[in-house]
């Protein structure tokens, strides 16, 4: 028997670059939270642990995902303004929202629901209106806090936030000059990022008000794509890319949210047009791993609190980078064994978008026996 990693897509077309990108994004979230669950608990301590700086830095993984989601729901609108696709059906739009995210979605929050009232102890008085404010993406707006039924449901609100605003945002893409066009999306870019600073520590901070930059990096870099006539490798951007990644965790909170969407789509135009970017986001390990994203963004929490219960008192001496590098070893190939498992079983069925008709086919539409069919005949 042979299993398959590569994602299902909707278009039936695979651009390998973007679950290279993906591979990043959630790297960058696994390997943040491994570093926190070693500084709780762990026998080998960073003596310069900072919890605020470190609660940044680990959100970049998440606006480099609402990068890549606003290229992915831009491609579609944008070629049938520029290229005379088909035009987007709305009502399959919001749909394939719903068929494709929602049961694992559903399925994760039972999971840390059920763990919080058997393991945690949290009464089912305390824990419904948290999971059912989650189940319908108001948990931000309503009590401000990340979510005691699912430690990383804000962002996913977020992205259900975008998803309802992209065929209005979309728009954008029917003004037909090319300059005009992306100038319009620039601005928008520097007008979004300067309102956001000016968010920080409001309820708007986890809303699309805040995050909207980084989903418009991903329409700029939609336009480019689509509209894209022959672009060949160059190792310019495999440079460009060199240089760039680090600043991705490296600027200063204030900065980075003016400079980095930008940054981003720079970075991600590196991934399809660098000699060097282009081959290794497209490598098949990498792809695979960054394409079963949203199963290992969805678990990979548990995993890690589960199995460092465990590996944390395991350490070879006092130095932290060696420890850190010794659990990574010990804990993270459970997250890819489970959330591998939980995306073939889960995710990916869920990726065609024809699973309803066909369930509703395979449990509830009887097939003639033979002797029924020999009758009929």
């Amino acid at each position: 028997m042979t299993f398959s990693f590569r994602r299902i897509t909707t278009q039936k077309r695979f651009i390998p670059q973007i679950d290279g990108m993906r591979f990043i994004a959630i790297s960058s979230v696994v390997l943040f939270h491994l570093y926190v669950s070693l500084n709780h608990g762990g026998a080998v301590q960073h003596s310069t642990f900072d919890p605020v700086s470190v609660g940044t830095l680990s959100k970049r993984g998440v606006e480099l995902f609402f990068a890549i989601s606003g290229f992915i729901l831009g491609v579609p609108f944008a070629s049938a303004y520029l290229r005379s696709a088909p035009k987007v059906n709305l009502k399959q739009y919001f749909l394939r929202r719903l068929t494709r995210l929602e049961p694992p979605y559903m399925l994760n929050l039972l999971i840390w629901a059920g763990i919080l009232f058997t393991v945690a102890h949290q009464s089912g008085r305390e824990l419904l209106p948290h999971l059912l404010a989650s189940i319908a993406y108001l948990h931000n707006c309503t009590y401000n806090t990340d979510s005691s039924s699912k430690e990383v449901a804000w962002s996913l609100e977020i992205e259900v936030q975008f998803y309802v605003l992209v065929p209005v945002l979309s728009r954008i893409f029917a003004i037909t000059d090319a300059r005009i066009r992306r100038s319009v999306l620039v601005a928008l870019m520097l007008a979004s990022a300067l309102l956001g600073s000016q968010l920080v520590h409001t309820r708007l901070q986890t809303s699309i008000a805040y995050y909207l930059p980084f989903f418009l990096a991903g329409f700029l870099l939609c336009d480019l794509y689509v509209t894209r006539q022959d672009w060949k490798l160059s190792w310019v951007w495999d440079v460009a890319a060199l240089g760039g990644w680090p600043l991705v965790w490296y600027l200063s909170s204030g900065w980075s949210h003016i400079l980095l969407p930008f940054i981003i789509v720079v970075l991600y135009l590196a991934a399809f047009r660098g000699r060097l970017c282009s081959a290794l986001f497209s490598h098949p390990i990498v792809t695979d791993i960054g394409g079963m994203c949203y199963s290992l963004y969805l678990f990979h929490f548990l995993i890690i609190s589960a199995v460092s219960r465990i590996s944390k008192p395991v350490h070879i001496g006092n130095n932290f980078w060696a420890y850190y590098l010794l659990q990574a070893i010990l804990v993270l190939p459970f997250v890819l064994l489970f959330c591998g498992a939980f995306f073939l079983l889960i995710e990916r069925p869920c990726m065609d978008k024809d699973w309803p008709r066909k369930l509703r086919n395979r449990w509830f539409v009887s097939t003639p026996t033979p002797m029924a069919s020999a009758a009929s005949k």
